[in-house]
């Protein structure tokens, strides 16, 4: 088990410094904790689907292609957990519980993860969720007594480290975006974008033509410093600018 001292050493980095990196954080946990490899992500929950706004990870390139590529969010069992809950969640037990996950389990096998490993939930808004993942690098005997003994410990550090994240976003979005503020028009056209409006529907309820509909979506991405419809819909629920459907 790990040294006491070094994980308060590890508490006053976190509580102490500003922001933390990922590649940082994720290098002192390991170091601190018996850990093979570690998951942050941070995602808006939409109609179409999810939007990753930020994802950190230590498991190899080919292991994250073939999870992409096969589609295993589909019956990912921690994932669909994760949405919506608040408990840490157990691989083993959720692979036990699900055994229509067993491609992505024995995918993972494949590629050295192993199944003993806890993803923890993490506070986010409303339609969006946030978590870290964590695999441990000890053997399967004392895997229920190592979680036992630091899962408190980890649900700290993880809430420390997403809390400084988001502390630096909204510093980043005062900086950069406090004076882009979207008109009245524009947040219309995100809100029915966001309800799934084609822009010729949205251009019917509001009564405007298609093409200036297209006019107030090209200002909110530019406004909003984003490429894509679906990342403007996003960022504007991230920041309570409309109201998430």
């Amino acid at each position: 088990m790990t040294d006491q001292r070094a994980f308060f050493d590890l508490l006053d980095i976190m509580e102490n410094e500003k922001l933390v990196e990922a590649k940082r954080f994720f290098a002192l946990m390991r170091s601190t904790f018996s850990i093979a490899n570690l998951l942050y992500a941070d995602m808006d929950v939409l109609t179409s689907g999810l939007v990753v706004h930020r994802l950190h990870h230590t498991f190899n390139a080919a292991a994250t292609r073939a999870y992409i590529e096969s589609g295993f969010h589909r019956i990912d069992p921690i994932l669909h957990q994760i949405i919506g809950g608040i408990r840490p969640i157990d691989w083993a037990t959720a692979r036990e519980l699900h055994p229509e996950s067993e491609p992505l389990f024995s995918a993972a096998a494949r590629f050295g993860i192993g199944r003993d490993g806890v993803t923890l939930p993490l506070a986010t808004p409303t339609r969006r969720v946030a978590f870290l993942a964590i695999e441990a690098d000890v053997p399967a005997d004392e895997w229920q007594a190592y979680r036992r003994c630091h899962l408190r410990d980890f649900q700290l550090l993880a809430n420390l480290f997403h809390a400084s994240l988001l502390d630096n976003d909204n510093r980043i979005e005062l900086s950069e975006h406090g004076g882009k503020i979207l008109t009245h028009r524009e947040t219309e056209v995100l809100g029915w974008a966001a309800a799934g409006k084609s822009y010729w529907e949205i251009g019917t309820i509001l009564g405007i033509s298609e093409r200036t509909v297209r006019f107030f979506m090209t200002n909110a991405r530019r406004k909003l410093n984003v490429v894509s419809n679906t990342q403007a819909v996003a960022q504007a629920v991230r920041r309570a600018l409309i109201p998430s459907f």
